[in-house]
């Protein structure tokens, strides 16, 4: 070996493959089709148990540089190596910073990584002795959904099993129900178990979180063989999360009263702010597809969407159009969105501005500040945006929103 040849860690191979298979995923598989004009904003999510890929400066050129060598050495005519899936950890044991768990060596390892062609779904591993793929096909440019997605392809050979291990990372926003109630136990971890005919699913919550919401593990395993779901179960019960892992964000927590009875206290995914305590939480935390539009929250009388939908089988998918506002006579709501993005926010405009904008501070954030009747909207990056609209009836709404807005924190 060479003594001007990188030499990688560990780690830095593993973030050199996520490096790899991000770059992949964003250029060949688009997961989401967004009206660029609808939503233009976005901020990276501030929620912990997102998937994270740690990749440094080292690791990046050490693949450049392994990859141009790998290529003068290919005899003419030939084409780079296919290497099957790998995953993060040790034969055997599956570990990626985040959670690790343990699983048979005699599995093949079907699949890796992968963010899910719907925008919503991240795999960890597909292991087992059968097949597995995602049943997609790339939609035409212009129509509703970039991908259109049936049910996975599995093939179980008699005895056999696939086991298939991911989380939920976007889509619509769960309220919190305080549903913490599991009805499996393996070891320390209690669980939530579901069977349909010859697949078994179980569902690990985040430390911290509830059933049904974003970030969970979900397990599902496909085999009709007892020994095979048994080998299954020890998977399952090997399971372990990270040293601090938990759920940053998952639910929006109400704390009253703060500070007097009349006001309520947002707290959720690094974001804080006092409202009024007669307005419900319409939204907290969602974020579409992989790099798709993001609401941060939204409180008030009205109504919002996020103009983002999931299709139903046999072809589930993603669309995207503009967020929306509603309010009557009386009603009054505030709406934090951010739009698609994909690697910066991007700046707020420079440069002189325009009549009846000005430039302001909000949560720490250089904001650029407008008001209207009926409506006042801050600019916090180039495409993202604060925005609240009330009707003629609702008193003192103006000066509610613009309380809200100045008792904004955030914590990152």
């Amino acid at each position: 070996m060479s003594g001007d040849e990188p030499i990688l860690t560990g780690r830095e191979e593993r973030a050199a493959a996520a490096l790899r298979l991000a770059l992949r995923s964003v250029s060949e598989e688009w997961p989401l089709r967004v009206d660029a004009a609808a939503w233009v904003a976005s901020v990276p999510r501030r929620r912990s148990i997102g998937r994270r890929l740690p990749v440094g400066i080292a690791a990046a050129l050490a693949v450049l540089i392994a990859g141009a060598m790998a290529f003068t050495a290919w005899p003419r005519g030939a084409g780079p190596p296919s290497p099957g899936p790998s995953l993060p950890g040790t034969p055997g044991h599956f570990d990626d910073g985040q959670e690790s768990f343990d699983y048979p060596t005699d599995w093949s390892v079907l699949a890796g990584s992968d963010h899910g062609a719907t925008g919503v779904m991240d795999v960890l591993a597909v292991l087992g002795n059968g097949s597995w793929h995602e049943s997609c096909q790339r939609g035409a440019e212009g129509t509703s959904s970039w991908m259109n997605c049936s049910t996975d392809a599995v093939d179980v050979p008699s005895g056999g099993v696939v086991v298939k291990i991911y989380l939920w990372y976007g889509g619509p926003y769960v309220p919190c129900r305080g549903d913490t109630q599991a009805n499996a136990t393996f070891g320390h971890l209690a669980v939530r178990k579901t069977v349909d005919a010859t697949v078994t699913t179980w569902e690990i919550r985040v430390p911290g979180n509830e059933f049904g919401q974003n970030s969970n593990i979900f397990v599902e395993v496909h085999t009709s063989s007892p020994s095979q779901l048994a080998r299954a179960e020890a998977l399952v019960a090997s399971f372990r999360w990270a040293p601090g892992e938990s759920n940053v964000g998952g639910c929006a927590s109400i704390e009253t009263p703060t500070p007097s009875p009349s006001l309520a206290r947002y707290h959720a995914d690094g974001i804080s702010f006092d409202y009024p305590a007669s307005w419900p939480v319409i939204s907290g935390y969602q974020h579409w597809g992989i790099h798709g539009p993001t609401v941060e929250f939204a409180v008030g009388t009205g109504t919002v969407g996020s103009g983002c939908t999931v299709s139903a089988s046999p072809n589930p998918g993603v669309s995207c159009g503009a967020p929306s506002l509603s309010v009557t006579a009386d009603q009054v709501v505030v709406f934090w969105y951010e739009g698609a993005w994909l690697m910066d926010p991007g700046a707020l405009p420079t440069g002189s501005l325009p009549p009846g904008q000005v430039r302001v501070t909000v949560g720490g954030m250089p904001a650029i500040e407008s008001h209207a009747d009926g409506w006042a909207k801050w600019q916090v990056s180039r495409v993202g945006y604060i925005e609240a609209q009330w009707g003629p009836d609702a008193t003192n709404a103006e000066a509610e929103v613009d309380a809200l807005v100045a008792s904004l924190s955030l914590d990152r």
